[in-house]
């Protein structure tokens, strides 16, 4: 299981105890973080953890020096033991996605899940020893982890890593390590545009191809992308259910294609079905996406209600995204029917931030829905009822989100209202809502 360093004290003991992980291995400071000290503060509510691996000597009084650690004598039985044993059907990467009940659930990925992803997706990039992949998305998911890191080291090819994205740091290692193929969401690749305007192709002839996946790019800057790195762009399509991407363009597809997410890799069946009786709809029409491969994941960790609506009997995975399909098995991306969205790259699930809103005393009903956002994507926004007699206002609800939660997952912007709007079942039309706050925005 992996942490992104953004995550709050909070958010690391549920997602530590939810796993049950044993040991953590941590770098002593970033970020202006002393880890020392963070892990002080949960350490008495996290008692599963065992082992404390720092990279580095630290001052946390259970740690242990990694570089230490690796100069003891190594047990080469256990290591023949643990050789011998199966490991394709062993627990491999547990990363924390959103249920229904707005807490973080771990998707539980199997190594043979994993390779199962690999094999197909590295014969698409067709790779080889002598490449640069440059990576500058986050580790601890299926675009950082999977997709990109493994992917790269499967080939032998050489690995690049960013820890903060920075536009000027970006151009300057791609330049610097002569980056062959990188990838990242179509957000990033406008951040990148816009503070940088002075991108062009000639400062980047290593560069062979483009990927981008996450979300749909628009044709602008599909357009940019290949005019100004000079190379073919990749679309790709996945999630962390099936251990990284199943869906992509192939190298000699026609620039055309980049519009597409692609189609199905090798040992991928993908269908296109009604999001509500789940049967199987005609070419061109727009349903859910449904897959059923070695590559998708094992299970929803301790959350086997969950688990079994995820998945029909025959196995087949039901993703939540809707899309059609053409004659060729390309996929078009029509949305998500999942209210996810995507604020700078992370995945963020309104859910979540719900039920911390609701959390404070002043708050009795919550909203929150992904709005347009120029360089980010998408940001939060949030519609609140308050308890009758109290009163609350917008500062203290942000303060409140800001102390228990990632800042990307805090709204931008959250109104405290006096009702909201209800369909006839009780649930909150949140497209409704959506059409309020383009009206805002638009002035």
């Amino acid at each position: 299981m992996g942490l992104n360093f953004r995550y709050t004290a909070q958010e690391v003991t549920y997602m530590v105890n939810n796993t049950q992980a044993s040991v953590l291995v941590c770098i002593n400071e970033f970020n202006n973080t002393d880890y020392s000290a963070f892990l002080s503060g949960i350490v008495d509510q996290t008692p599963s953890l065992k082992k404390f691996l720092f990279l580095g000597p630290a001052s946390f009084p259970q740690g242990v020096d990694l570089e230490g650690l690796l100069e003891t004598v190594p047990d080469q039985a256990l290591i023949e033991r643990t050789a011998a044993k199966d490991l394709g059907n062993r627990d491999n990467f547990i990363i924390h996605t959103s249920g229904t009940t707005g807490k973080p659930k771990g998707a539980v990925i199997l190594q043979r899940n994993i390779l199962a992803m690999l094999r197909p997706w590295v014969r698409n990039l067709e790779t080889t020893m002598e490449d640069v992949v440059f990576c500058m998305l986050p580790l601890n998911h299926v675009g950082g982890g999977t997709i990109l890191a493994l992917a790269t080291l499967a080939r032998g090819a050489k690995l690049v890593l960013l820890d903060v994205f920075d536009p000027t740091k970006v151009i300057d290692l791609l330049r610097k390590h002569k980056a062959t193929l990188f990838g990242a969401v179509p957000t990033v690749y406008e951040i990148l545009f816009a503070a940088r305007p002075d991108i062009s192709a000639d400062m980047f002839p290593d560069v062979s191809i483009v990927a981008y996946g996450g979300s749909p790019a628009t044709p602008e800057t599909i357009a940019a992308m290949r005019g100004r790195f000079g190379a073919p762009v990749m679309a790709c399509y996945g999630s962390t259910e099936v251990s990284g991407f199943c869906s992509y363009t192939r190298r000699n597809d026609p620039p055309e294609r980049a519009v597409t997410a692609g189609k199905s890799g090798e040992g991928v069946e993908m269908k296109i079905v009604h999001p509500v009786d789940r049967r199987d709809l005609p070419l061109g029409e727009i349903g859910e996406i449904a897959i059923r491969s070695e590559m998708v994941f094992d299970r929803y960790l301790n959350l086997p209600d969950e688990t079994a609506k995820a998945f029909s009997d025959d196995r087949w995975f039901y993703t939540g995204d809707l899309a059609s399909m053409d004659k060729d098995g390309y996929l078009t991306i029509a949305g998500r029917s999942k209210e996810m969205f995507i604020n700078s790259g992370f995945n963020v699930y309104p859910k979540e931030i719900e039920d911390k809103l609701v959390e404070h005393p002043g708050v009795s009903t919550a909203a929150v829905i992904g709005v347009p956002h120029r360089t980010k994507g998408e940001v939060g926004w949030a519609f609140v009822l308050p308890v009758p007699g109290v009163e609350v206002c917008e500062e203290d609800l942000i303060s409140h989100c800001q102390s228990a939660i990632a800042d990307y997952k805090v709204p931008e912007r959250i109104f405290v209202e006096t009702d909201l709007p209800i369909s006839p079942v009780g649930k909150i039309i949140k497209q409704e809502l959506k059409e309020r706050a383009l009206r805002i925005r638009q002035g």
